[in-house]
């Protein structure tokens, strides 16, 4: 099963060791999963994982070591620079790319309503507790 994760998952999951987002990460680390990461997703993940390290009770050392482990543990994928936005956001344009290139079997969010129309591409977009459904359905 293989995944792009939206920001504001990883966040979750960062913020709370309680919930969807915090199961789904230890899943990825016990190899339940797999994440397709782009260096465009990845720079995202860095700016905002840093962006709120005091907050999520990180120096800036823990952010980097988590995120050389989420490097570790995902499927690299390198997205072309040919794309035609289809989100009124252009900050998640990435993420749809990502998931629609890399043929991800869906793209993991708590903001749904903002990329359902990646779902006119063949996206599946879950949110985290549909997501963590299916993961705990694997063998």
């Amino acid at each position: 099963m293989r995944a792009v994760l939206d920001t504001n998952v990883l966040l979750a999951g960062l913020r709370s060791n309680k919930g969807a987002s915090f199961e789904l990460l230890r899943l990825l680390r016990a190899g339940k999963w797999k994440l397709v990461l782009s260096n465009t997703v990845l720079t995202e993940y860095e700016e905002v994982v840093k962006r709120e390290a005091a907050a999520l009770d990180l120096t800036l050392a823990d952010a980097d070591e988590l995120l050389d482990v989420l490097c570790l543990l995902a499927e690299p994928c390198t997205v072309s620079d040919r794309w035609t936005p289809i989100l009124t956001d252009p900050s998640d344009e990435a993420l749809v790319q990502l998931a629609s290139e890399a043929k991800a079997n869906c793209l993991v969010t708590h903001n749904r309503r903002h990329l359902e129309p990646a779902t006119r591409l063949g996206i599946k977009v879950l949110a985290p507790k549909q997501f963590l459904d299916i993961v705990r359905a694997l063998p």
